[in-house]
């Protein structure tokens, strides 16, 4: 199922929405939406509610037929029953697209599935294309359009998230966001009584705006469909999914949310992997992906190299690495001269490269071995755990105000350095957090983050999403296109 390009502009940029619903309650759902369409001056704004006067200070309209000018987009916010009735309405008005957030539907059993059937003959009839029912709202940060009502201002940026949860969506826009991600579309697609996933997919497959596509999946309405459009696009842009539903209790689950059939999880699996879509468990590890694909080259092969500040923690990272399906790399014999070089004698002496407990003063000496690290042929990526970005207080505790001020011009050149050679060499790099103590200093993560160096609290953590760019890079490779 496709939709002309003039429903889409309806959709997430119109020029007119009128919100049905609309309402001067605080908490409800016609009060958040309202006041979040209002953040921005680019379109008209009719609030619609037969027993109000003004919504939020705006002239309210006793029904969509009653608004004066043109509406773009219509926000269905009353109880399911009446949404038929309403959406006849919008069709009398000429509305070309519709989002409805009202639940009640086919989620619900037979007779929600006849409200359900009879809305979607109304809306196709009268041209009119839909989101939802049972939608959490949508976004487009471009053009400045949120319908959303629990959820504050949405960061900018090059990843599209589609979602089959409202709720899940918040949670991962939240995640996101907290890492450092800007989105450029959010929908939630409710029962997708009208517009699939797949619609969804093939029109962020082609916007300019968005580079990496992310997805929560509970079932897929039209499977080959959905599997098409994700060859054609993995090989341009990633494709980033969480496929829930893959146990006898969560299908369950699924069918009661969403009214949409789960599907064998194996199938997903295998069709995933031939369509070139990473496949993540959860929220966290899609961010984790999420956030190197933005800012980290994919590694050429799975060759890893370990650099670490103590034995332990090279162990742990070694461990993780062979366990997510790396390799950790042999170094070669002028990889091993140059860290000797730099290095203390006490020094590992192989990969992991174990810097053996390094001191605060000796701390530049984590970029010569990270240089030579870059260098070695042998090394595709490389998974970091020492002290970079100490914060203030910390070193307030050891140094003065000169020193602390040279310390730090010295590590941001070196940060300027390393932002230039990830490129050049196309190796990966990938933070480890070494302690709790940096992993909780919010100074030293917004350092990282302005570096564009992803951060990951575990080995696990960053070994995973290191396997999963190596498997893209694979995929991209066999279907002719270099990452």
């Amino acid at each position: 199922m496709t939709t002309r390009d003039s429903h889409w502009k309806s959709l997430f940029a119109p020029d007119s929405v009128a919100i049905i619903g609309a309402s001067n309650t605080r908490g409800s759902w016609g009060y958040g939406i309202m006041r979040h369409l209002l953040t921005s001056d680019k379109r008209k704004i009719y609030p619609v509610n037969p027993t109000a006067k003004k919504i939020l200070g705006i002239p309210a309209y006793e029904s969509v037929v009653n608004i004066p000018g043109v509406v773009d987009l219509a926000v269905i916010v009353v109880s399911a029953p009446k949404v038929p009735q309403i959406m006849q309405q919008c069709v009398q008005k000429g509305v070309k697209a519709a989002l409805v957030v009202s639940g009640g539907f086919a989620e619900t059993g037979k007779q929600g599935s006849k409200l359900e059937a009879e809305l979607v003959k109304i809306a196709g009839e009268g041209g009119i294309r839909f989101i939802g029912p049972n939608s959490m709202g949508h976004v487009d940060t471009y053009s400045e359009l949120c319908t959303l009502a629990w959820i504050g201002e949405i960061t900018a940026g090059p990843v599209a998230l589609i979602s089959q949860s409202g709720n899940v969506g918040h949670r991962i826009l939240h995640n996101g966001m907290s890492l450092g991600i800007g989105f450029s579309k959010f929908v939630s697609t409710g029962n997708e009584a009208d517009l699939h996933l797949e619609d969804y997919l093939e029109y962020m497959a082609q916007d300019e705006k968005t580079k990496v596509i992310t997805a929560y999946i509970e079932g897929l309405r039209e499977g080959r469909r959905f599997l098409q459009l994700a060859r054609e696009t993995t090989i341009k842009k990633p494709i980033v999914a969480i496929k829930a539903g893959g146990t006898k209790e969560s299908a369950r689950a699924v069918r009661s949310h969403t009214a949409t059939l789960a599907g064998s999880d194996a199938v997903y699996t295998a069709a995933f992997k031939q369509a070139g879509v990473i496949r993540v468990e959860d929220d966290d590890e899609l961010c984790d992906v999420v956030t190197a694909l933005l800012y980290q080259p994919l590694p050429r092969t799975s060759r890893v190299g370990i650099l670490t500040i103590g034995g332990g923690l090279g162990v742990v990272a070694a461990e993780a690495s062979e366990r997510e399906g790396l390799e950790v790399a042999e170094l070669t014999p002028s990889t091993i001269e140059k860290l000797n070089a730099c290095l203390p004698p006490r020094w590992s002496h192989r990969n992991p490269v174990d810097m053996a407990g390094i001191s605060l003063a000796e701390n530049p000496t984590v970029f010569s071995a990270l240089w030579a690290l870059m260098e070695d042929e042998s090394v595709d990526a490389i998974l970091l755990q020492a002290p970079v970005g100490l914060s203030t207080k910390r070193l307030s505790a050891i140094f003065t105000k000169e020193e602390i001020k040279a310390f730090r011009e010295s590590e941001r050149n070196d940060l300027d350095l390393l932002r230039q050679r990830i490129p050049k060499h196309g190796k990966p790099i990938l933070m480890v957090k070494p302690a709790v103590e940096f992993a909780s200093d919010p100074e030293v993560f917004s350092l990282l983050r302005r570096e564009r160096l992803p951060v990951y609290s575990t080995p696990r953590r960053a070994a995973r999403v290191l396997n999963h760019l190596a498997w893209y890079k694979r995929y991209l490779d066999t279907n002719g296109k270099n990452g």
